[in-house]
């Protein structure tokens, strides 16, 4: 269990006094299955049962239009090809982590952990309950802490703090109750009651009372009761105290632009963020460098990383626009040279078994034009108009990977593209 981060957590009481007590009306928490599973790996016809929580909707739906293990052990390995972080290593690191979390879950990491011991996924909804929810998108939280009523007016509380390592302030702050009194803790909807100060407090009570939305009334004084406790109870662990938990009622994070809701979606994958990198050149001409003995001309966008900022054009040909300073070169004389791995993957929209085209792309320029005009653009084919033409007519969803595997380049920069075109 990582430390708690209790100088980012004292922050919070600055924000407790500048809740309102306006209402949009209380929603009810959605109920889970109750159920523990352990989904085995590599298993296609099984892959969004253990995935669900990082699949998308569109995913998840075009997955299940698949008929055979073939289309979907395609779809799979396009599915973790596009969250690679890492493309230049062998291993998908992105998919070792989460795999490795499916892991832990059955292993139930938190049975002896102070604050919260004998806690169990098991007990509470199993694989497919909030606590594995929260667990599968964000690991294991930097502080967890339990709260129970002395005098029993409010059900058991438990909280889940993740500390943004940038600023020190709370980023999440899930909460979990344990609705009803007993039984499994489910997650408690913080976004619902960010303006309904009453109803928050009403939802954990034992006794629930029938409530409609504070307005600019004041709570009820059995309410006010409640939450003076809470604010003023110790916590089981003594890692987390009482007025946070009161906080984390109607505030998930210490940056407002965060919801709770968002914080429980899908992430995005690595071709999607690289996707939307604005990262652009300033211009300035690339140094040489030089790597066992070979020359090689590496591009100047310090913010780029391992992408390589292309603009991907689908026609008669498929062609990459890509300036001369956002590519990492072998220079060979006075010549320049890149080579390319590509591959292309044309799914149609009437569930028929994907195209897929793998290939080099080997190009040339001129080591003088990349040294003097480095913002100028080149054209790279990756699909000729011969290749193109071999595509039957209908509707795909066209994904495209590049990485740049010029021999002896150590970088490995790469990119990543999913559009949808009509032929």
């Amino acid at each position: 269990m990582k430390k708690s981060k209790t100088l980012a957590i004292v922050l919070v009481a600055l924000s407790l006094f500048a809740v309102g007590c306006v209402s949009d009306g209380m929603k009810k928490p959605p109920v889970f299955v109750a159920q523990y599973n352990n989904i085995p790996a590599d298993i296609p016809s099984q892959f969004v049962s253990r995935y669900e929580r990082i699949i998308t909707g569109k995913e998840q739906k075009e997955f299940n239009n698949l008929l055979t293990d073939e289309e979907r052990q395609a779809f799979i390995d396009k599915f973790w090809l596009d969250r690679d972080p890492d493309p230049a290593t062998p291993e998908n690191e992105e998919k070792e982590r989460i795999d490795q979390l499916i892991d832990n879950i059955a292993d139930e990491p938190f049975i002896s952990t102070p604050g919260v011991f004998g806690l169990s996924f098991r007990m509470n909804g199993g694989f497919r309950g909030d606590m594995a929810h929260v667990y599968l998108l964000h690991g294991e939280p930097d502080a967890m802490d339990t709260l129970e009523s002395t005098s029993q007016s409010f059900v058991d509380l438990m909280l889940w703090i993740y500390v943004d390592e940038y600023s020190g302030n709370i980023r999440y702050a899930f909460l979990f109750y344990q609705r009803g009194g007993s039984g499994a803790y489910y997650l408690f909807l913080q976004d619902a009651y960010k303006l309904d100060f009453c109803g928050a407090i009403n939802e954990i009570k034992t006794f629930k009372e029938f409530y409609i939305g504070s307005g600019n009334r004041a709570c009820p004084p059995d309410v006010e009761d409640v939450f003076r406790e809470l604010q003023s109870t110790s916590s089981k662990g003594g890692v987390v105290e009482g007025y946070i938990f009161a906080w984390s009622l109607f505030n998930f994070s210490q940056d407002s632009s965060i919801s709770q809701g968002a914080a429980l979606q899908p992430p995005k994958s690595a071709s999607e963020i690289a996707k939307q990198s604005t990262a652009r050149v300033t211009g300035e001409a690339p140094e040489i460098a030089g790597i066992a003995g070979t020359d090689y001309i590496l591009a100047s966008c310090e913010k780029c990383n391992s992408l390589i900022p292309a603009e991907l054009q689908l026609g008669k040909e498929f062609t990459l626009s890509v300036r001369r300073s956002d590519i990492d070169w072998r220079v060979v004389g006075n010549q320049t040279e890149v080579e390319l791995k590509v591959r292309i993957i044309l799914e149609n929209t009437m569930s028929q078994a994907p195209l897929v085209f793998e290939k080099k792309a080997p190009f040339t320029d001129r080591k003088d034009l990349i040294i003097s005009d480095p913002v100028s653009r080149i054209v790279v084919t990756l699909l000729t108009s011969d290749e193109v033409a071999q595509i039957p007519a209908g509707t795909y969803q066209v994904s495209v990977y590049v990485k740049n595997v010029t021999p002896g380049l150590i970088t490995k920069k790469y990119n990543a593209w999913s559009k949808e075109i009509t032929k």
